[in-house]
């Protein structure tokens, strides 16, 4: 016996499941739960007008998920070939749920007439659909922007013939004489469907992370071009520095001869002021680490913020690019917050060693945005249909600005994070090696 409620349910998740909402989830139940509850009416009305063990079935089961397909084609993005997979994949698994369950119950060591067989065929279908839907779920995102593929007509037609098959209309063809030869078939079938979609879903998966390996080295060439050129000007800079350094000895030198006193005060003054240049310090043993972080002390020192950095215990195996990217966001972020904040301006950019572990931590006075949380109050019908089914917009969140930080710190196995703090904003990478 078949509870088309219950069926039609497993068929709106499993539609829910496999494709990929156009709207926002609300929107999206809102709309597939009604039209869950029209083909269940339609099933229920439908349910005494076929004929035969197998039509009066399958008929009302067609006409509800036919229901659910019309619904999908309005709230799901995925191309219209998809969606008729979605829907035969649950034909499929209703004439294979038909077929399986006389063996299961007929091999239970009790009885199951009345209640007990209902249960049991119930609790088959769920984790039957529940299954496929697991299987299927992850190669279905996957590819849920593309549009109709050759192999997508091919696993529509095998989803075709596998419900064909359970329905007994592909017994002669295959030589077919029991319904455990049948269900042995249909197994084999549903093997090769996930196994296909499943190989698919991997070689995409091995394409992208290769193509993302690919743009990671680009992005850290890139990053490791421009720390050159920050470190050809640190050079340029240091080199104009001990020009002005001989300069100003040979005229002290000069004017010693003279015994003029005003002038050596003068040129001590002059490198006593120099050594304070932020473009002139040391900060690590890497030198394009080192000027990329010369680089943002001279802008903090250009907008009046306080910045101390401490990486004498930073000694990670990482390329000098992935380095550089991340001091490079970390203090971006972390300086351009502090020139704007009102008050003492500081920032802190401190290495943390630890077992296995290293933590960059860049602290600065500021605080987080606030989020504004929405409120029906005062808007009109409008703003509210708006609201429930259009994405939200685009909001600056905690990791703006540290895109590139936070994939090198995923690659890491390790986490990136931004809190409030009672004297700032803490910005915490921590990468395990």
């Amino acid at each position: 016996m078949v509870y088309f409620p219950i069926l039609l349910f497993c068929t709106a998740c499993l539609f829910l499941a496999l494709l990929q909402d156009r709207w926002r989830l609300p929107a999206t139940v809102g709309i597939m739960g009604g039209a869950y509850i029209i083909a269940v009416i339609a099933a229920s009305v439908l349910k005494g007008k076929f004929e035969g063990p197998n039509a009066s079935v399958q008929g009302p089961a067609i006409a509800g998920t036919l229901v659910l397909l019309a619904a999908s084609v309005f709230v799901h993005s995925n191309n219209i070939l998809q969606k008729l997979f979605t829907a035969l994949l649950s034909l499929a698994n209703l004439s294979f749920i038909l077929l399986f369950t006389p063996l299961l119950l007929g091999v239970m060591p009790f009885g199951v007439a009345g209640a007990p067989g209902g249960v049991i065929s119930v609790l088959a279908m769920i984790l039957f659909y529940l299954l496929t839907g697991l299987c299927l779920y992850r190669p279905m995102q996957r590819f849920a922007q593309r549009g109709p593929s050759v192999f997508l007509f091919g696993m529509t037609a095998l989803c075709l013939v596998l419900y064909l098959l359970c329905m007994g209309k592909l017994d002669m063809p295959l030589g077919v004489e029991s319904p455990s030869g049948r269900l042995f078939f249909a197994a084999l079938m549903y093997c090769a469907l996930i196994f296909c979609f499943r190989s698919v879903y991997q070689a995409g998966r091995w394409q992208y992370q290769a193509a993302k390996q690919e743009n990671r080295e680009y992005m850290a060439k890139k990053a490791y071009s421009g720390c050159l050129d920050m470190l050809w000007a640190v050079r340029q800079v240091r080199s104009a520095h001990k020009n002005g350094e001989y300069a100003l000895d040979t005229v002290s030198q000069l004017i010693r001869e003279e015994r003029t006193g005003e002038v050596p005060r003068y040129i001590a003054s002059y490198k006593h002021s120099a050594l304070e240049n932020p473009m002139l310090g040391r900060y690590h043993d890497n030198p394009c680490l080192s000027a990329v972080i010369a680089s943002k002390a001279a802008f903090a020192a250009q907008h009046k913020v306080d910045f101390r950095c401490n990486l004498s215990a930073l000694d990670a195996p990482m390329m000098t690019g992935e380095l550089c990217i991340l001091a490079d966001e970390l203090l971006t972020r972390a300086v351009t917050d502090a020139s704007q904040w009102e008050g003492d301006r500081r920032v802190r950019f401190t290495a943390i060693p630890g077992e296995d572990l290293i933590r960059l931590e860049a602290v600065y006075t500021g605080e987080l945005p606030k989020k504004e949380k929405f409120s029906p109050k005062g808007k009109s019908f409008r703003q509210l249909l708006d609201w429930l089914i259009d994405d939200p917009d685009p909001q600056e969140n905690e990791l703006r600005g540290l895109d590139g930080a936070a994939e090198i710190v995923l690659d890491a196995s390790g986490s990136l994070t931004v809190s409030e703090a009672e004297d700032g904003v803490i910005i915490r990478a921590s990468m395990r090696f």
